[in-house]
C-alpha cells in the first residue's frame, strides 16, 4: 500500500466522521409541544385543546373553552448519536447529551382585536449542543519489507444550533363549530460548527502532517406565518394549517477554513508544504425554511379517540447561506473564496395517536409518528445536518387532582442511515477504524402541568 494513500485515507476518515456526525435540524417533527401534544406526538393539528394550538393550529384557539389556562410541560431527555462500524459490529465514536428538552410557553392576552382571541407563545424549534471526539493511532506495514508507517490523528467536532420562535396569535370563530386564526412568528437562529483535525504519517524515510480547521458561525432573524382552520362536529374534529416560507430580515456570520500541509505527501522528493485559507467575517447570512401544509383530525367513540395528522414540507433549492471573496495570494499561502450552502428535500410526515378515557379524571395516550430527514447532504460546507429518518413512540397518562391537570409520560425515538461520505473523501481506509453507519436514539420523560 502506497504511503501517501494511507496518509490521505486516515485524514479522509476523520473528515468523513465529522461530516456525518450531526444532529437533527433537518427533521421537522422531533419536538412536540404541550402536555397533551407531547403524549400524542404532535398529531393534534385537527384536535388541539390547549395553548399548543398557537403552534399546531391557530384556528383551534377560537374553539377552546378556557384558553387562559397556563400550560407547562417539562421534558427530560437523553440523546445519543453513534458512528458504528457495521462489519466489525463496534462503535467508532459517539456523543450523548442528557438534560431538559425545549418546550413551549404560551398565554392569552387581554385583547380582542376584531372580535377575536389573542395569545402569545414562545417555543424552541432547535436546540443542539454536542461534541464528537475521535483519536486514532496505528502502526501498519507498507510495501517495503520490514517497513512500517505510524499513523495518528485527532478529530474534534463541535456543533451548536439554536432556533427560537416567538409568536403572536389571533383567532376568531366563524360559528360555534368553525374557528380560524393565524400566528405571526419572529424566528431567531444561531449555528456554530467547529471541526479540528490533525493527522500525521511517519515512516523510516517519510513524514507528512496535515492540519485542517473548519469553522462557521452565523445568526439570522426571519419572519414567517402560520394560518389554520379548525372544525368541531362533536365526535369528529378536522383541521388544516399552512406555514409560509421565511422572509429574511437580517443575518451575519463568519467563515474560517484553514488547511496546512507539511512534508512530501506524494513521495516524489518534492516538498508539498502549502497552506490554503478561506476566511471572512461580518458576512451577510440568510437561512431559508420550507413551506408546509398539514391536515389532521380526530374521531371519538364513547371512551376512545383516534387522532391523525399528515404534513407536507416543500423542498428548498440550493442557496448560499453566506460566502466570502478571495483576498489574494501570498508566498506559500493561497487565500480563496468560500461559501456555506444549504438545500432541503421534500418531506411527508404522518402520525397516529390513541386516547383512552378511563374516568372523568384519568386518560391514557399512545402515539407513533414518522420524522423524515430533509437533508440533501451536498458537501462538507453545508449547514444542513442530519441525514437519517427518525421514528417516535410516545405515551403516558393524564389525571386531575384538585382541579390541577397532571401529565406523566415518556417516549423513545430511533433512526439510522448508511454513512454518507463527503465528496472526495473515499479511499482505501484501514478497516479497523472505518465507520459505515450513523445511528440516533432518544429517550425522554414528560411531566406536564395545566392550571
Amino acid at each position: 500500500m502506497n504511503k501517501s494513500v494511507i496518509a490521505t485515507a486516515l485524514f479522509a476518515i476523520f473528515l468523513c466522521a465529522a461530516s456525518a456526525a450531526h444532529s437533527q435540524d433537518t427533521n421537522y417533527w422531533t419536538l412536540q409541544y404541550g402536555t397533551r401534544g407531547e403524549l400524542l406526538g404532535g398529531v393534534v393539528v385537527g384536535s388541539a385543546v390547549d395553548l399548543s394550538a398557537t403552534y399546531y393550529n391557530p384556528g383551534s384557539l377560537a374553539l377552546i373553552l378556557n384558553p387562559s389556562s397556563i400550560l407547562t410541560a417539562t421534558t427530560l431527555g437523553m440523546e445519543t448519536i453513534n458512528l458504528k462500524d457495521v462489519e466489525n459490529d463496534q462503535s467508532v465514536v459517539s456523543s450523548r447529551q442528557i438534560g431538559p428538552e425545549p418546550t413551549l410557553f404560551a398565554g392569552t392576552l387581554p385583547l380582542h382585536w376584531f372580535g377575536g382571541v389573542m395569545a402569545y407563545s414562545f417555543l424552541t424549534r432547535q436546540k443542539l449542543d454536542f461534541r464528537l471526539t475521535q483519536r486514532e493511532g496505528a502502526v501498519i506495514g507498507v510495501d517495503e519489507i520490514a517497513d512500517t508507517l505510524s499513523l495518528g490523528g485527532e478529530a474534534i467536532f463541535d456543533q451548536n444550533v439554536s432556533e427560537y420562535w416567538g409568536g403572536l396569535t389571533w383567532a376568531k370563530k366563524a360559528n360555534d363549530r368553525i374557528g380560524y386564526g393565524a400566528t405571526l412568528y419572529g424566528v431567531y437562529r444561531s449555528q456554530t460548527r467547529s471541526i479540528r483535525q490533525t493527522v500525521e504519517a511517519l515512516g523510516e524515510d517519510y513524514g507528512a502532517s496535515l492540519m485542517d480547521w473548519n469553522d462557521i458561525d452565523y445568526t439570522t432573524f426571519r419572519v414567517l406565518a402560520k394560518v389554520g382552520i379548525s372544525t368541531d362536529f362533536g365526535a369528529t374534529t378536522l383541521g388544516i394549517t399552512f406555514t409560509s416560507g421565511a422572509l429574511p430580515v437580517l443575518g451575519n456570520g463568519s467563515i474560517l477554513i484553514n488547511r496546512v500541509l507539511v512534508g512530501d505527501a506524494d513521495q516524489d522528493g518534492i516538498d508539498d508544504s502549502n497552506a490554503v485559507v478561506k476566511y471572512g467575517e461580518e458576512l451577510d447570512a440568510e437561512y431559508k425554511s420550507p413551506i408546509s401544509v398539514a391536515v389532521g383530525g380526530s374521531y371519538r367513540w364513547t371512551d376512545t379517540s383516534v387522532h391523525a395528522t399528515i404534513e407536507y414540507f416543500s423542498g428548498v433549492e440550493p442557496y448560499v447561506v453566506m460566502s466570502t471573496a478571495a483576498r489574494g495570494t501570498s508566498p506559500g499561502v493561497a487565500t480563496r473564496a468560500a461559501s456555506v450552502n444549504d438545500a432541503l428535500e421534500e418531506v411527508l410526515n404522518w402520525g397516529v395517536g390513541f386516547e383512552r378515557r378511563f374516568s372523568e379524571k384519568t386518560t391514557a395516550y399512545i402515539s407513533f409518528i414518522t420524522d423524515h430527514s430533509a437533508s440533501r447532504f451536498a458537501g462538507q460546507y453545508d449547514v444542513s445536518v442530519s441525514t437519517w429518518d427518525i421514528y417516535h413512540v410516545n405515551g403516558g397518562v393524564a389525571f386531575t387532582i384538585k382541579g390541577t391537570d397532571l401529565t406523566v409520560g415518556g417516549g423513545i425515538a430511533w433512526g439510522s442511515e448508511p454513512l454518507r461520505t463527503t465528496p472526495g473523501s473515499e479511499g482505501d481506509l484501514p478497516p479497523t477504524i472505518q465507520p459505515s453507519e450513523v445511528s440516533y436514539s432518544r429517550i425522554k420523560a414528560i411531566l406536564g402541568l395545566a392550571l
